[in-house]
């Protein structure tokens, strides 16, 4: 479970090195991350919804599933 969590939250936070969006790898973050003592845990994007957040979710799962 808690692979699955830090797995999750990079992708929620961490942008991916390439920016070709048709890699599979490729990953924009849509929260600052959690650790930032200014501005940490808020959206990126104005009108982050639900959806942008499973979909980091299925993510993660899938990444998991590969180990």
């Amino acid at each position: 479970m808690e692979k699955l969590r830090q797995l999750f939250l990079k992708y929620l936070t961490e942008d991916s090195e390439t920016k070709d969006a048709r890699r599979r790898e490729f990953n924009q973050a849509i929260f600052i991350d959690p650790n930032d003592k200014m501005f940490g845990g808020r959206q990126v994007f104005n009108g982050t919804d639900l959806n942008m957040i499973m979909e980091r979710f299925d993510r993660a799962v899938k990444e998991l599933s590969r180990e």
